[in-house]
């Protein structure tokens, strides 16, 4: 596995659960199978012996007496035991008495040939394989099996009878493994079709339980992907459930849950501080009027749908009269709450369309919308809405000042108001023109006397 891949955890846990059962198959089945094979062995070698001695034990007779027909007929009826293809008895000069082989049934598995020419004695050549101790010779495809041939005599010169043996002759008998060999690999091709059924089995039981832990977790993993996006609304719902995996998912759900909280309440403050620089941005601090900047958008917008529908639209300019002595009298607090008043009671004389913004100080600006197609009409429109907004500010202030040690002072101003009115429609003139023709007419009322309404008629038509 190369450093840094990635593999899915379904595969992870198919290699942590096939590989240590596929290397115990495998050790089980070679242990089986190795043990299986010795025993085969094992058994063809016991049975090769106990056919040697069987011989051994009745062909003594036939040896002694070189009674070849006997010995002949005896091996040709222990040649038709399975296995054997080869029965050599000789005499204790190691001379042939009886040969007798078989074809094999597998080529391959010839016996061991015994020259027919030779200057040795002729069993020399199969003699020389034979171990005394252990007599059995095995060359992976013939076992060649020695079993001497005793003879019993009585000791005569004793005053008790006393039976011993001495060696009369020799039997060897070779046994094919081909049928051995086919039954190992018979066992060997059963060993691994079981093994094989047993990994797929297993394989697909492995793939079920995966899917008790791969689904749930392929489900996480989508979950925490939208959270990591952004969507802190998603909620994890496993199909089926571990206890490792609900602990993690509560955990993940509560975390999206305060998360969630938590994003709420920082758009809560940016919202707020959105708003709060909004204000400062497009509004006046003190009265929380539209500014100069919002004015001048808002007149832009007025002016070109005047445009379009051939309405006339009017701006005012007032700037309030004897405003300065209570700055001087009671300082600045008290002209602010007295800016407060006024704004407000401006706002309560126009209509919802209409603006008014404080342009600074003490001057405000009003902005009418939409007052009628024909000059005259539109002209005593706007004028009715300044005398009840001059009719409003002449009234008597009466505001409370709240000073620092928390007395509070009641203060009684009375302050009036100078306004300038200019009208626009379809003119081929500037906002910054408008406002300018506004404001001259506001001082054209100053100088006539203040608290009073001046029309300049020199941009309208």
């Amino acid at each position: 596995m190369m450093f840094g891949a990635k593999h899915s955890i379904g595969r992870h846990v198919a290699w942590l659960s096939l590989f240590p059962l596929l290397i115990m198959a495998i050790g089980m089945e070679t242990f089986y199978l190795n043990d299986r094979f010795k025993d085969l062995d094992s058994d063809l070698i016991q049975r090769g012996k106990l056919i040697a001695r069987q011989i051994a034990a009745g062909s003594e007779y036939g040896v002694f007496s070189r009674n070849k027909e006997a010995l002949r007929e005896l091996a040709e009826k222990t040649l038709l035991e399975p296995d054997v293809v080869s029965i050599m008895i000789l005499d204790d000069n190691f001379t042939v008495l009886t040969d007798l082989r078989r074809a094999l049934a597998n080529p391959a598995g010839n016996a061991v040939v015994i020259p027919a020419d030779t200057s040795k004695p002729p069993a020399q050549e199969l003699l020389q394989h034979v171990d005394y101790y252990d007599p059995v010779h095995d060359n992976g495809k013939i076992i060649l099996i020695y079993q001497p041939i005793l003879g019993s005599q009585i000791m005569l010169d004793s005053l008790e009878s006393k039976n011993s043996y001495r060696q009369v002759g020799t039997v060897l008998v070779q046994l094919s493994k081909y049928s051995t060999e086919r039954l190992k690999s018979k066992l060997l091709w059963i060993s691994i079709s079981a093994s094989l059924i047993f990994i797929i089995f297993t394989y697909f039981l492995t793939l079920l339980a995966n899917r008790r832990i791969t689904t749930p977790v392929e489900q996480l993993s989508h979950a925490i992907k939208a959270i990591g996006s952004g969507n802190l609304d998603s909620r994890v719902n496993l199909s089926s459930c571990i206890t490792e995996l609900c602990t993690l998912t509560d955990g993940i759900n509560q975390m999206t849950s305060e998360l969630r909280t938590e994003r709420d309440l920082m758009q809560s403050r940016i919202d707020d501080a959105t708003q709060q620089l909004r204000e400062l941005a497009f509004y006046d601090t003190l009265t929380h009027l539209p500014n100069r900047r919002l004015l001048e958008d808002r007149l832009a917008q007025s002016m070109a749908a005047s445009k379009r529908s051939g309405i006339y639209g009017a701006l005012m300019f007032l700037d309030l009269d004897n405003f300065k002595p209570i700055n001087d009298l009671y300082g600045h607090a008290a002209g602010d709450l007295l800016l407060i008043e006024a704004a407000q009671r401006i706002s309560n004389c126009l209509r919802e369309m209409d603006t008014v913004a404080r342009f600074g100080g003490d001057e405000f600006v009003v902005l009418l919308n939409e007052l009628s197609a024909e000059y005259g009409a539109s002209t005593e429109q706007a004028h009715f809405v300044a005398e009840k907004i001059r009719a409003a500010l002449e009234q008597n202030y009466f505001l409370t000042q709240i000073k620092e040690d928390g007395t509070r002072v009641h203060i009684e101003h009375h302050c009036s108001s100078s306004i300038g009115i200019t009208l626009f429609m379809d003119h081929d003139v500037l906002a910054e023109e408008i406002m300018i023709s506004a404001d001259t007419a506001m001082y054209q009322a100053k100088q006539n006397g203040r608290n009073q309404i001046r029309l300049n008629e020199n941009n309208n038509a």
